[in-house]
């Protein structure tokens, strides 16, 4: 994959729930993505405490100019309130608020990020991206978020409803933003001479 040569450093597991990745963008950007799996629902409270401790350490570590981008599982349901959440939640967002959903809006507020799920007015399937096995309800759980000053950057972030063969009982997540990419551009492969864009969206 062309990506990896253009990582800045090689990826850092923090934990098993937490791991960091920087790039390098157009003009010596540089972008920090943290992919993230946080505790469910049910966890005893100490287990989520350690975890957004460890969220909030990372988050604080990032340089102030790098594009921050911030992804995964969050087994958290954040609502609809964009008034009481200003600047952190959207006006598209779904469903009710539960306490894992406060826990990260919470620490959205506090490092002035955005979350892109709720930012996007489309059909209910494409916002939703697990279904609970008793229910049979869909939720949206799972997250790309940005700081708030970068939310124009984004153009779109849903839902895969097509995307089945990953693995998951979840949808996979897409977003497109802008200059993500913009570094690699459409070249020749060296042996077999195939030309090839990740800069498509």
């Amino acid at each position: 994959n062309c990506l990896i040569n253009h990582l800045h450093e090689l990826p850092v597991g923090i934990n098993e729930r937490l791991m960091t990745i920087r790039l390098m963008l157009a003009s010596s950007q540089m972008a920090t993505v943290i992919s993230a799996y946080a505790p469910t629902l049910d966890a005893q409270d100490e287990v989520k405490e350690a975890f957004y401790a460890d969220l909030d350490k990372t988050l604080s570590e990032v340089p102030k100019e790098d594009k921050l981008i911030l992804l995964g599982d969050f087994n958290a349901r954040v609502g609809r309130n964009h008034h009481l959440w200003r600047g952190t939640l959207g006006r598209e967002g779904v469903g009710n608020t539960n306490s894992n959903g406060i826990l990260l809006l919470t620490k959205c507020s506090e490092h002035n990020l955005v979350i892109t799920n709720t930012l996007f007015r489309q059909k209910t399937k494409f916002k939703t991206s697990w279904m609970h096995p008793r229910s049979k309800l869909w939720h949206l759980i799972d997250y790309v978020i940005v700081r708030s000053k970068d939310r124009r950057d984004v153009l779109n972030t849903r839902a895969m409803t097509s995307a089945d063969d990953c693995w998951t009982d979840h949808r996979l997540i897409r977003s497109i933003i802008i200059g993500l990419y913009a570094h690699l551009k459409t070249h020749k492969d060296q042996e077999g001479g195939q030309s090839y864009s990740t800069t498509s969206d």
